[in-house]
């Protein structure tokens, strides 16, 4: 499932009880830390966007999870990530107005609209 900026406004305002606009934000500083992927390393998240990772995390949106490594020097080293819980994100926007097509904009397009020829 692709995570649109509009579904996650949707999930987060229907999860969190926020208005629309605060939903955009939100979503916005959300997708900002994953980007194309759904699993960050929590040394990328900023100690105020934490508190709202935790706050997705009771909600259901984000999951975290943790690997222990050991070091050279024989100490264990304990990596902290989050993911976006893609399931419950659709779970709570079913039964919304759709986002659009989930498919990539370039598979819709025709084969001659990839051609480089030039008009003379």
């Amino acid at each position: 499932m692709l995570v649109t900026l509009d579904r996650l406004t949707r999930a987060v305002g229907r999860r969190l009880s926020v208005e629309p606009p605060e939903a955009k934000s939100l979503a916005y500083r959300i997708l900002n830390y994953f980007g194309y992927s759904d699993t960050i390393i929590d040394n990328l998240v900023d100690q105020e966007d934490r508190k709202l990772f935790y706050q997705l995390h009771d909600a259901g949106l984000l999951r975290s999870s943790w690997e222990t490594t050991l070091l050279l020097n024989g100490k264990s080293w304990r990596i902290f990530y989050w993911q976006l819980n893609l399931e419950d994100i659709r779970k709570a926007t079913d039964g919304l107005p759709d986002d659009g097509p989930e498919e990539p904009l370039y598979d819709s397009l025709p084969a001659d609209a990839w051609s480089h020829a030039t008009a003379t």
